[in-house]
């Protein structure tokens, strides 16, 4: 086999198992994101609270 030839071989095997070993981190990162115990809490408002003035719904919440 020609040199080059040869560093186009692994080259290619080089690229291959980089981009599978990428794969595999991200999948890994999914994973630990999907089984992570964090939470977030929202607070949702009706829309017919946006159209009453501030003032108004601060009172409310006193």
């Amino acid at each position: 086999m020609t040199y080059k030839l040869k560093s186009l071989i692994f080259f290619s095997c080089f690229v291959i198992s980089s981009l599978v070993y990428y794969q595999v981190e991200q999948q890994e990162k999914f994973q630990e994101q999907i089984s992570s115990e964090t939470f977030v809490e929202t607070q949702f408002h009706d829309v017919d609270d946006l159209k009453k003035p501030k003032t108004e719904l601060e009172e409310e919440q006193k």
